[in-house]
Protein backbone atom coordinates (compact mmCIF):
# COMPACT_ATOMS: atom_id res chain seq x y z
CA UNK A 1 0.00 0.00 0.00
CA UNK A 2 2.86 2.41 0.77
CA UNK A 3 4.38 2.30 -2.74
CA UNK A 4 0.88 2.66 -4.21
CA UNK A 5 0.28 5.72 -2.03
CA UNK A 6 3.52 7.37 -3.15
CA UNK A 7 2.57 6.67 -6.78
CA UNK A 8 -0.55 8.77 -6.24
CA UNK A 9 -3.06 5.92 -6.15
CA UNK A 10 -6.14 6.16 -3.96
CA UNK A 11 -5.66 3.61 -1.17
CA UNK A 12 -9.32 3.76 -0.17
CA UNK A 13 -10.34 2.80 -3.69
CA UNK A 14 -7.88 -0.12 -3.74
CA UNK A 15 -9.47 -1.44 -0.54
CA UNK A 16 -13.06 -0.85 -1.72
CA UNK A 17 -13.66 -4.27 -3.34
CA UNK A 18 -11.38 -6.44 -1.23
CA UNK A 19 -14.29 -8.29 0.37
CA UNK A 20 -16.32 -8.85 -2.81
CA UNK A 21 -15.40 -12.54 -2.90
CA UNK A 22 -17.14 -13.08 0.42
CA UNK A 23 -20.47 -12.20 -1.21
CA UNK A 24 -22.68 -15.05 -2.37
CA UNK A 25 -22.29 -14.98 -6.18
CA UNK A 26 -18.60 -14.14 -6.25
CA UNK A 27 -17.87 -16.41 -3.29
CA UNK A 28 -19.37 -19.33 -5.21
CA UNK A 29 -17.17 -18.43 -8.19
CA UNK A 30 -14.07 -18.41 -5.99
CA UNK A 31 -14.98 -21.72 -4.30
CA UNK A 32 -15.71 -23.40 -7.65
CA UNK A 33 -12.36 -22.27 -9.09
CA UNK A 34 -10.44 -23.31 -5.97
CA UNK A 35 -11.96 -26.81 -5.98
CA UNK A 36 -11.25 -27.32 -9.69
CA UNK A 37 -7.69 -26.01 -9.42
CA UNK A 38 -7.00 -28.17 -6.38
CA UNK A 39 -7.95 -31.24 -8.41
CA UNK A 40 -5.61 -30.05 -11.18
CA UNK A 41 -2.74 -29.70 -8.70
CA UNK A 42 -3.42 -33.13 -7.21
CA UNK A 43 -3.58 -34.82 -10.62
CA UNK A 44 -0.01 -33.69 -11.45
CA UNK A 45 -0.99 -33.75 -15.14
CA UNK A 46 -0.49 -29.99 -15.50
CA UNK A 47 3.04 -28.65 -15.05
CA UNK A 48 2.68 -24.99 -16.04
CA UNK A 49 0.27 -22.08 -15.74
CA UNK A 50 0.64 -19.78 -18.72
CA UNK A 51 -0.42 -16.23 -17.81
CA UNK A 52 -1.22 -15.17 -21.37
CA UNK A 53 -1.56 -11.41 -21.31
CA UNK A 54 -3.26 -9.28 -23.97
CA UNK A 55 -3.17 -6.22 -21.65
CA UNK A 56 0.40 -4.89 -21.22
CA UNK A 57 -0.96 -2.40 -18.68
CA UNK A 58 -1.14 -5.22 -16.10
CA UNK A 59 2.25 -6.83 -16.80
CA UNK A 60 3.61 -5.92 -13.36
CA UNK A 61 0.53 -7.35 -11.65
CA UNK A 62 1.07 -10.64 -13.48
CA UNK A 63 4.72 -10.80 -12.42
CA UNK A 64 3.47 -10.34 -8.85
CA UNK A 65 0.98 -13.19 -9.46
CA UNK A 66 3.80 -15.35 -10.80
CA UNK A 67 5.74 -14.83 -7.57
CA UNK A 68 2.64 -15.44 -5.44
CA UNK A 69 1.75 -18.75 -7.10
CA UNK A 70 5.29 -20.09 -7.33
CA UNK A 71 6.38 -19.21 -3.81
CA UNK A 72 3.12 -20.13 -2.06
CA UNK A 73 2.34 -23.46 -3.75
CA UNK A 74 5.69 -24.73 -5.02
CA UNK A 75 6.41 -27.03 -2.08
CA UNK A 76 6.67 -30.68 -1.03
CA UNK A 77 7.19 -31.86 -4.59
CA UNK A 78 4.06 -30.06 -5.77
CA UNK A 79 3.38 -26.93 -7.76
CA UNK A 80 3.01 -25.58 -11.28
CA UNK A 81 5.43 -23.22 -13.01
CA UNK A 82 3.68 -19.86 -13.65
CA UNK A 83 4.94 -18.14 -16.81
CA UNK A 84 3.99 -14.62 -17.94
CA UNK A 85 3.50 -14.76 -21.70
CA UNK A 86 2.85 -11.45 -23.57
CA UNK A 87 0.20 -11.69 -26.27
CA UNK A 88 -0.31 -11.48 -29.14
CA UNK A 89 3.51 -11.33 -29.40
CA UNK A 90 3.91 -14.93 -28.26
CA UNK A 91 1.46 -16.08 -30.93
CA UNK A 92 4.49 -15.90 -33.20
CA UNK A 93 7.00 -17.66 -30.96
CA UNK A 94 5.36 -20.01 -28.46
CA UNK A 95 1.80 -20.63 -29.69
CA UNK A 96 2.73 -23.69 -31.75
CA UNK A 97 4.14 -25.34 -28.62
CA UNK A 98 1.21 -24.17 -26.49
CA UNK A 99 -1.38 -25.66 -28.82
CA UNK A 100 0.36 -28.65 -30.37
CA UNK A 101 2.96 -29.63 -27.78
CA UNK A 102 2.47 -31.57 -24.54
CA UNK A 103 -0.94 -31.03 -22.96
CA UNK A 104 0.57 -30.17 -19.60
CA UNK A 105 -0.41 -26.50 -19.42
CA UNK A 106 -3.25 -24.47 -17.93
CA UNK A 107 -3.91 -21.04 -19.46
CA UNK A 108 -4.99 -17.87 -17.65
CA UNK A 109 -5.99 -15.40 -20.38
CA UNK A 110 -6.07 -11.70 -19.49
CA UNK A 111 -7.47 -8.85 -21.58
CA UNK A 112 -8.58 -5.27 -21.06
CA UNK A 113 -11.52 -3.45 -22.59
CA UNK A 114 -10.24 -0.24 -24.19
CA UNK A 115 -12.05 2.81 -25.54
CA UNK A 116 -8.96 3.94 -27.43
CA UNK A 117 -9.37 3.65 -31.21
CA UNK A 118 -6.40 3.22 -33.56
CA UNK A 119 -7.14 2.07 -37.09
CA UNK A 120 -4.67 0.38 -39.41
CA UNK A 121 -3.84 2.46 -42.50
CA UNK A 122 -5.11 0.55 -45.52
CA UNK A 123 -2.29 1.81 -47.76
CA UNK A 124 0.63 0.46 -45.71
CA UNK A 125 0.51 -3.30 -46.29
CA UNK A 126 -1.00 -3.64 -49.75
CA UNK A 127 -3.34 -6.38 -50.96
CA UNK A 128 -1.67 -9.17 -48.98
CA UNK A 129 -3.12 -7.90 -45.70
CA UNK A 130 -6.41 -6.52 -46.98
CA UNK A 131 -8.29 -8.39 -44.22
CA UNK A 132 -6.96 -5.87 -41.66
CA UNK A 133 -7.70 -2.73 -43.67
CA UNK A 134 -9.21 0.02 -41.52
CA UNK A 135 -9.61 -2.39 -38.62
CA UNK A 136 -9.19 -1.05 -35.10
CA UNK A 137 -6.01 -2.40 -33.48
CA UNK A 138 -7.81 -3.35 -30.26
CA UNK A 139 -10.38 -5.22 -32.35
CA UNK A 140 -7.64 -7.14 -34.15
CA UNK A 141 -6.13 -8.11 -30.79
CA UNK A 142 -9.55 -9.20 -29.48
CA UNK A 143 -10.13 -11.34 -32.56
CA UNK A 144 -6.72 -12.97 -32.09
CA UNK A 145 -7.62 -13.74 -28.47
CA UNK A 146 -11.01 -15.18 -29.42
CA UNK A 147 -9.43 -17.34 -32.14
CA UNK A 148 -6.98 -18.69 -29.57
CA UNK A 149 -9.76 -19.44 -27.07
CA UNK A 150 -11.77 -21.31 -29.71
CA UNK A 151 -8.67 -23.37 -30.56
CA UNK A 152 -8.13 -24.16 -26.87
CA UNK A 153 -11.73 -25.38 -26.70
CA UNK A 154 -11.33 -27.46 -29.85
CA UNK A 155 -8.18 -29.09 -28.49
CA UNK A 156 -9.68 -29.51 -24.98
CA UNK A 157 -6.90 -27.48 -23.36
CA UNK A 158 -7.96 -26.01 -19.98
CA UNK A 159 -8.11 -22.25 -19.54
CA UNK A 160 -9.62 -19.42 -17.49
CA UNK A 161 -10.40 -16.01 -18.95
CA UNK A 162 -10.13 -12.71 -17.06
CA UNK A 163 -11.64 -9.67 -18.82
CA UNK A 164 -10.82 -6.37 -17.09
CA UNK A 165 -13.53 -3.78 -17.71
CA UNK A 166 -11.87 -0.78 -16.07
CA UNK A 167 -8.24 0.08 -15.39
CA UNK A 168 -8.48 1.68 -11.94
CA UNK A 169 -7.68 1.21 -8.25
CA UNK A 170 -10.88 -0.72 -7.50
CA UNK A 171 -10.10 -3.31 -10.18
CA UNK A 172 -6.49 -3.62 -9.05
CA UNK A 173 -7.56 -4.25 -5.45
CA UNK A 174 -10.07 -6.85 -6.55
CA UNK A 175 -7.47 -8.67 -8.64
CA UNK A 176 -5.03 -8.72 -5.73
CA UNK A 177 -7.65 -10.04 -3.31
CA UNK A 178 -8.90 -12.74 -5.68
CA UNK A 179 -5.48 -14.22 -6.42
CA UNK A 180 -4.39 -14.08 -2.78
CA UNK A 181 -7.53 -15.88 -1.59
CA UNK A 182 -7.45 -18.41 -4.43
CA UNK A 183 -3.81 -19.25 -3.70
CA UNK A 184 -4.27 -19.51 0.08
CA UNK A 185 -7.35 -21.73 -0.22
CA UNK A 186 -5.68 -24.06 -2.74
CA UNK A 187 -2.75 -24.38 -0.33
CA UNK A 188 -5.10 -25.31 2.50
CA UNK A 189 -6.86 -27.97 0.40
CA UNK A 190 -3.51 -29.43 -0.67
CA UNK A 191 -2.16 -29.48 2.88
CA UNK A 192 0.52 -26.93 1.96
CA UNK A 193 1.45 -23.93 4.11
CA UNK A 194 1.10 -21.05 1.62
CA UNK A 195 2.85 -18.57 3.91
CA UNK A 196 6.38 -19.95 4.22
CA UNK A 197 9.30 -20.33 1.81
CA UNK A 198 11.67 -22.94 3.29
CA UNK A 199 13.76 -23.51 0.16
CA UNK A 200 14.26 -19.76 -0.34
CA UNK A 201 15.28 -19.39 3.30
CA UNK A 202 17.87 -22.13 2.81
CA UNK A 203 19.44 -20.17 -0.05
CA UNK A 204 19.36 -16.96 2.00
CA UNK A 205 21.02 -18.64 4.97
CA UNK A 206 23.75 -20.14 2.78
CA UNK A 207 24.29 -16.77 1.10
CA UNK A 208 24.84 -15.13 4.48
CA UNK A 209 27.15 -17.98 5.51
CA UNK A 210 29.28 -17.68 2.36
CA UNK A 211 29.54 -13.90 2.80
CA UNK A 212 30.90 -14.19 6.36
Amino acid sequence: MIPAYFMGLNIGHIRKNLLDFFKLKEKNLLIDNVVKLSHVYKSKKINSIILLNYAPEINEFLYWSQQLIAESLGKSGRGMLPVVSPAPRDHHSLLQLYLDGPKDKLFYIFSLKLNKKMKINQNIFGKTFRHVENKDLSKVKEVQKNALIQTLKDKKIPYQEFIINKKNEETLGKLFSYFIMETVLIGKLLGINPYDQPAVEQVKNLTKKYLN
